[in-house]
């Protein structure tokens, strides 16, 4: 095998001898050690192989022997050479083009986040660029195990993550829905308010009892303590066991609510239907070859990227984006009365759809809309039925209570 590439590497013919005396040329040749191969006898003499200088070699054995010779195909690297020679600046082009490929498939040039909020995909996305994996980073470096631990570290919304590193780019897949929080549920601890709040029902399944119903409590005041004590005939703390204090606390809570809309606003008319221009990018370079002269300064601009990629999965860092700019004026309108109590209502209700998915009841509702300062305004007070219980580590101090309490 060696010994063919050396041949092609040096070049060699298949040749063809003739005349008065061909046996006489071809001991001539093994006896001046000219090596020839895969002789086979014709009509006229002899067909074999031998390298390309052997060629020079040869000339006075053939003028010794009165013989003639005639080259059938030329083999190896210097023959093809000479024949593409015009073509020589194409070939080292393409391997240049086929080394800078390779080297572009060392490192990431694209990252992808899949989930169904948008917003939270978009999020992470952001973070992931900026300050784990930015563009240019080379793949030997990225951990996708450990990026997928840093993830569900920082987004609380992550339920589910998958991290794919494929071609040059990389595909993160995730399922958002919160994550159960993990809390030993042997550790000790009390149940205390959230928020200020008055007592309407408390269901005590662990623990003793600090409040009861119809009590105001503040945010933080302790409703059902993990510390239970056991008192002995003379009304003594004969021993304290810490446990986990579990119940639930519902209390009336005061929600405070505002909003208002304003009568006077502006609104976009857009002038015409826009312009396009393309800009090429590489890397954080850009060029525009050209951009039309703005006739308004106020303009809604929406940009299409396209990456360059071969196949499916290599994206290549340079491409090309399609900007449109639609200008626009800015036209001052007045609202209906009618028209802003209709924007005010839509909104509040729903915030009550939110508290009603939250499994919040509304006691009152005091929420008025009246118009001031040229704006319609809603304010009011809602009252409230919720869960004003959170569990917290117990702090191990508190008072011990006397056992007639």
């Amino acid at each position: 095998m060696l010994l063919k590439i050396l041949r092609f590497l040096f070049g060699y013919i298949r040749m063809e001898v003739y005349g008065f005396a061909p046996e006489r040329l071809i001991n001539l040749l093994i006896e001046n050690q000219i090596v020839i191969w895969d002789v086979v006898t014709t009509e006229q003499g002899y067909e074999f192989y031998t390298g390309r200088k052997n060629l020079l070699r040869m000339k006075p054995y053939l003028q010794k022997t009165n013989m003639k010779i005639k080259i059938l195909h030329r083999y190896g690297v210097p023959f093809l050479v000479k024949r593409y020679r015009k073509r020589v600046m194409f070939f080292a082009g393409f391997t240049l083009f086929l080394v800078i490929l390779y080297t572009l498939s060392l490192f990431v040039w694209e990252v992808n986040v899949t989930g169904e909020d948008k917003l939270v995909a978009d999020s992470i996305h952001k973070r992931i660029e900026e300050q784990y994996i930015p563009l240019g980073t080379l793949k030997s470096k990225i951990d996708c195990a450990k990026l997928e631990q840093i993830l569900r570290k920082d987004f609380d919304e992550i339920s589910w993550i998958s991290c794919e590193l494929k071609g040059t780019g990389l595909t993160v897949y995730l399922e958002e829905g919160m994550k159960p929080k993990q809390e030993d549920k042997e550790s000790p601890g009390d149940m205390v308010a959230t928020q200020d709040a008055t007592i309407t029902k408390m269901i005590t399944r662990q623990g003793t009892p600090v409040a009861k119903v119809k009590d105001q409590v503040k945010k933080g005041d302790i409703l059902i303590s993990g510390t239970v004590y056991i008192y002995d005939d003379n009304n003594e703390v004969m021993e304290t066991n810490y446990i986990r204090a579990d119940g639930d606390v519902y209390g009336t809570v005061h929600y405070v609510y505002e909003d208002y809309v304003d009568m006077q606003y502006y609104a976009k008319k857009y002038t015409s239907k826009g312009k396009k221009y393309i800009t090429f990018y590489l890397l954080d370079y850009s060029f525009t070859p050209y951009i039309s002269k703005k006739n308004t300064e106020n303009m809604d601009t929406y940009t299409q990227i396209h990456k360059a990629r071969i196949l499916q999965d290599f994206y290549l860092p340079f491409g090309y984006k399609v900007i449109k700019q639609t200008p626009y004026a800015l036209e001052a309108k007045t609202r209906s009365e009618q028209e802003a109590k209709q924007i005010l209502k839509a909104r509040f209700q729903e915030k009550i759809k939110t508290f009603h998915e939250k499994k919040v009841e509304i006691i009152e509702n005091n929420v008025t809309i009246e118009k001031k300062d040229g704006k319609m305004i809603a304010t009011g007070e809602l009252i409230l039925n919720e869960s004003v219980a959170g569990w917290k580590e117990s702090s191990g101090d508190h008072p011990v209570p006397s056992s007639e309490e």
